[in-house]
C-alpha cells in the first residue's frame, strides 16, 4: 500500500512534465536541390536538379510522448547542401555550376512557434541564412557570384510531420522552401532570378516523455523491493 502510494503522488509530480520540449535532429533521407531561373527560357535545362543531404532540426512540445495535431514546434538549425553538380547553359554562350555543396540552407528563424495542423501539415514563416557559390564560365569570361548570410525577409516554407502512435515510433518530417536571389549578367543585357528550391525528408526516432521514463524507474525500484519482501 505504501508503494502504491507513493507511486501517486511521483506520478503527479511527473505530470507537469508532459509536454516537455524535445528537440529532434532529423537526417535526410530523400529529396532534392532545384536550381529554377526567371524569366524562362535563359538556362538549359530549367530547372535543374541535384540530390540533398544534412540534417535539420524541430523542437516539438510534444503530449504524452506523442506526436500530433495541434502540438506546437519551431524549426531551428540546418546543415542541407547540394550532393550533386548542377550545371545549366545560360542561352549557349555560359556555363553556370553550382557544384556539390556549394548551395547550402544553414539555419532557419522562424517568426514564432508554430502547430502541427489537421493531417499533420503545417506552414511555416521564416528567415533562412544560406550560402551559395555560383561559377559562370564561356565566351563572357569567367565570374560568379557568392552570397553567404540571412535572407533578410520571412519566407514562406511547408513542412509535414507523421503523427506518432508509439514513444519508440520513427517520425518523419518534410521541408520545402525557396530561396530567391537576382543577379545581373551583363553580357546578356538581362537580370535573372535565381530560385533554390529546397525538399527535404529527415528521420528521427521519437523521444519519449521524460515523465515516463520516471515513472518506468519508479516501477523497476517498486518491483524490486517487492522481490525483496517475497525472498524475506
Amino acid at each position: 500500500m505504501r508503494f502504491a502510494c507513493a507511486a501517486i503522488v511521483l506520478s503527479l509530480l511527473a505530470a507537469p512534465t508532459f509536454a516537455d520540449a524535445v528537440t529532434y535532429t532529423l537526417d535526410v533521407t530523400s529529396g532534392s536541390f532545384l536550381l529554377d531561373m526567371t524569366p524562362d527560357g535563359i538556362i538549359t535545362p530549367d530547372p535543374a536538379s541535384s540530390g540533398i543531404d544534412g540534417t535539420f532540426s524541430v523542437t516539438i512540445y510534444q503530449s504524452d510522448g506523442h506526436i500530433g495535431e495541434s502540438d506546437t514546434f519551431m524549426l531551428q538549425d540546418a546543415g542541407l547542401y547540394n550532393t550533386d553538380l548542377i550545371s545549366v547553359s545560360i542561352q549557349g554562350i555560359a556555363t553556370a555550376n553550382l557544384h556539390p555543396g556549394s548551395a547550402q540552407f544553414l539555419d532557419f528563424a522562424p517568426d514564432g512557434p508554430d502547430h502541427i495542423g489537421p493531417g499533420g501539415v503545417a506552414a511555416v514563416d521564416t528567415d533562412v541564412f544560406v550560402d551559395v557559390v555560383v561559377t559562370v564560365e564561356g565566351t563572357i569570361g569567367s565570374s560568379g557570384f557568392w552570397t553567404s548570410g540571412w535572407a533578410g525577409r520571412l519566407l514562406p516554407f511547408d513542412m509535414s510531420f507523421t503523427t506518432s502512435q508509439s514513444k519508440s515510433d520513427v517520425l518523419v518530417v518534410t521541408v520545402g522552401g525557396t530561396f530567391g536571389y537576382e543577379i545581373g549578367v551583363t553580357a546578356i543585357s538581362q537580370t535573372m532570378t535565381l530560385d533554390l528550391i529546397v525538399s527535404a525528408v529527415g528521420t528521427a526516432h521519437v523521444v519519449p516523455d521524460p515523465s515516463l521514463i520516471g515513472l518506468i524507474g519508479l516501477g523497476l525500484v517498486g518491483g524490486g523491493a517487492w522481490l525483496r519482501r517475497r525472498r524475506l
